[in-house]
């Protein structure tokens, strides 16, 4: 086994406590595309921001909205999460036991990055405010990529930018998708059972190296990362 060279981070539910109101998020979001026509039978409250959109995007093809149009409305869309993203942003608070994680990951000169569905700006006020910032060399936001996990663009621009490769690294998340960006580029990964939402997709935890429960930190999760230096 490659010895890891750096630990690649969730940021919502694995850094720090998830206090992103989704729900009211979701309600924004829909209400502007309603104002748009898109029906409201074809928009659900249960379904992600970005799911909600998709569908949106083939309703204004449809009716054949201009590309920079749609745009537009993506944009509106997006500035309204971000506005509820960085409420919760101003409030971030650890998962208890985890900065005594990220200080062992210090004294073992591994290099350390964030990357998240957040934006950049309410990710880095996110780990400031809980003051773990120094600890990162990059912050990968949805701003900074097309491609958000799972898709392996989102850690090659963080491994692009800490100059290591996949085999490298090892993925700490709490999501399906965090495991799964983890599977799509071959690399190690630990999955955190943390006390978040129900709606959270946790089905392909079984395919993680390790699970973790949140009552594992830090005792636990250390022991398991000295098996992968």
């Amino acid at each position: 086994m490659t010895p890891i060279k750096a630990l690649i981070w969730d940021l919502d539910g694995t850094l720090i406590q998830f206090k992103v109101n989704t729900i009211k998020a979701r309600h924004k979001s829909i209400k502007i595309l309603r104002k748009y026509g898109v029906p409201k039978e074809i928009l659900i409250i249960d379904q992600s921001i970005l799911e909600n959109f998709s569908i949106a995007r083939n309703y204004f093809n449809e009716i054949k909205f201009s590309s920079t149009k749609v745009n537009q409305i993506l944009n509106e869309v997006n500035n309204v999460v971000i506005a509820v993203e960085k409420e919760a942003a101003v409030k971030a608070s650890l998962i208890p036991g985890i900065d005594q994680v990220l200080e062992f990951a210090k004294l073992e000169k591994l290099k350390q990055a964030i990357f998240t569905y957040n934006t950049y700006q309410n990710a880095l006020i996110s780990v400031k405010t809980a003051k773990i910032d120094h600890y990162f060399g990059v912050i990968a936001g949805r701003d900074d990529v097309k491609n958000l996990k799972p898709h392996p663009d989102h850690l090659k621009y963080v491994c692009d930018k800490l100059d290591v490769n996949f085999k490298e690294i090892l993925i700490i998340g709490d999501t399906s998708r965090d495991i799964e960006a983890a599977m799509n580029v071959g690399c190690h990964s630990i999955a955190l059972e943390t006390h978040t939402p129900v709606f959270i997709n946790r089905d392909l935890f079984t395919k993680a190296d390790k699970i973790i429960k949140q009552e594992g930190i830090p005792s636990e999760l250390i022991k398991i990362l000295k098996e992968f230096l």
